[in-house]
């Protein structure tokens, strides 16, 4: 029995949607069952990792975990209850949703928080995966209402490139990873097929929404001001900063592999696509 953490979040919800295509019989942990989508053959659990006591029921029989929460402060306590509950049940198997910047002395707090619980799940007697995917393309649609009402995309990382990937394609990796041999132990660097800047990438909006738009350069400072008046938690803002001075600077930022098409057998989303599917989101 496969147990999907996250499962109410784009990746997750994927997931589920998979397994339940397939007749994979798996069971979803939720906050809120409101929230979840009903697929055939999906159990829902309430339970709350902030929570250990209203764990035990959802972790109980399970034999793989995909493990994937929020990216805020505390991140690493949430996937710390997870692995305790996993391990007591007798988990053999974890797929770990990571980050690309994961590293123990990485500037940005999400990537050093990604190792230490890297390191937690490699010492805890489970089998393991890592998925380190690149930047979601989803973070584009938080650039739509300036797209909708400026007619701009904002970033501070100038005309750095990344290859950005579509969380469902992590999704689509994650299934096979949980339900196919060969993966135990492996760390999986996720991107898409083509590497482009934030500039481009406004130009592919532009182009598709049959708008122009300006890309706005920021600095540091600028685009500190305005993730805080957007209400983006401290750790968050750090960790943006930080990935997009990376992304300004060129180097491993640029980083393509094949693995999403290697794993899955078909190539990844592009940009543009991804635009498309989403382009009224853009106009408004």
């Amino acid at each position: 029995m496969i147990l999907v953490t996250g499962g109410t979040g784009v990746i997750g919800s994927e997931l589920l949607r998979l397994l339940s295509q397939a007749g994979i019989p798996a069971r979803a942990l939720v906050r809120n069952s409101n929230k979840a989508q009903k697929l055939p053959g999906i159990t829902y659990f309430v339970g709350d990792l902030a929570r250990p006591e209203t764990l035990k029921a959802a972790f109980e029989g399970a034999s793989a975990l995909f493990l994937l929460t929020h990216y805020y402060e505390d991140m690493v306590e949430l996937q710390h209850n997870a692995i305790v509950a996993a391990r007591a049940a007798g988990v053999a198997h974890v797929v770990k949703v990571s980050a690309f910047a994961a590293s123990g002395h990485s500037k940005a707090p999400i990537g050093r928080w990604h190792y230490q619980v890297e390191q937690e799940l490699k010492e805890s007697g489970m089998g393991w995966t890592m998925l380190r995917p690149h930047h979601f393309m989803l973070n584009l649609l938080a650039q739509a209402e300036y797209v909708r009402t400026e007619g701009a995309i904002y970033s501070p990382s100038g005309d750095g490139k990344i290859p950005y990937i579509d969380p469902r394609d992590v999704a689509a990796v994650a299934f096979v990873t949980l339900t196919q041999p060969g993966h135990l132990g492996k760390t999986y660097v996720l991107t898409g097929s083509e590497a482009i800047s934030y500039r481009q990438a406004s130009e592919i909006i532009g182009q598709i929404i049959g708008k122009e738009l300006r890309f706005v350069d920021e600095t540091p400072e600028q685009a500190r001001a305005r993730r805080v008046r957007e209400g983006v938690p401290p750790a968050v803002i750090e960790s943006v900063l930080a990935i997009g001075a990376y992304q300004r600077a060129g180097g491993k930022t640029v980083t393509i592999t094949n693995t999403v098409a290697e794993i899955t057998g078909r190539p990844p989303r592009t940009v543009t696509e991804f635009v498309q599917e989403n382009a009224s989101v853009f106009r408004g």
